[in-house]
């Protein structure tokens, strides 16, 4: 008889979502909803960005190209002023915070961890552009799978993302300094590693034991 999964109670949904996802004989053992650290990478190089589905992206605009193309155009030629200084904004602070919270990830987007970065970042299909930070990892016998984190499980089913065989992931030996609440390290055979978080800070303990028995 296997063991009963660690799963967080809020995200109970994970259990049912990941069971369609097993392969014959696999047991998952652990999952729960995470994030990226806040100061994960966010700009994807374009030469690793995934193509959306251009299906997808057609639909978006089918009946409502004539009208919003030329709207969009205007605005955003008057956006342009704003929109630099928000993003100078961003980045100043991004670089400031980034100078007191150390570093997040290690390896860069050829590694594993850059990997996982992008996997996330691209989401599922309905995402229109590369910053989704959201996803639920599910921990089984065999491997680890990363799956979509939809906002109403109860009605969209979790799309898997991508997956690391067992033994090529673990916790990171180094830990987060205390100070960094629900945080836990994923690092891989590569010597890569990336910051993640728990979606619920007090499950930060929970993550770094699913990790550290990969």
């Amino acid at each position: 008889m296997h063991p009963t999964p660690v799963v967080p109670e809020r995200d109970a949904w994970l259990i049912t979502h990941t069971a369609g996802l097993l392969r014959p004989g696999e047991v998952l053992y652990g999952a729960l909803s995470v994030k990226l650290d806040p100061l994960a990478p966010e700009t994807i190089p374009k030469r690793h960005c995934r193509p959306k589905p251009e299906a997808v992206q057609k639909a978006r605009f089918r009946g409502w190209e004539r009208i919003f193309i030329p709207v969009a155009a205007v605005m955003w030629v008057c956006s342009i002023p704003g929109g630099l200084l928000e993003a100078g904004a961003h980045h100043t602070w991004r670089g400031l915070r980034r100078i007191f919270r150390g570093r997040v990830w290690e390896g860069g987007w050829e590694s594993a961890a850059g990997w996982f970065a992008v996997t996330t970042r691209t989401g599922t299909s309905d995402i229109p552009g590369y910053d989704n930070e959201r996803l639920a990892l599910a921990f089984t016998d065999q491997r680890l799978l990363l799956l979509s984190d939809p906002a109403m499980p109860d009605q969209h089913a979790a799309e898997l993302l991508g997956e690391v065989p067992r033994g090529q992931y673990a916790l990171r030996r180094e830990p987060p300094p205390p100070r960094h609440k629900g945080r836990a390290d994923i690092a891989f055979a590569d010597g890569s590693w990336l910051a993640l978080k728990a979606d619920d800070l007090r499950e930060g303990p929970l993550l770094g034991r699913l990790l550290s028995a990969g």
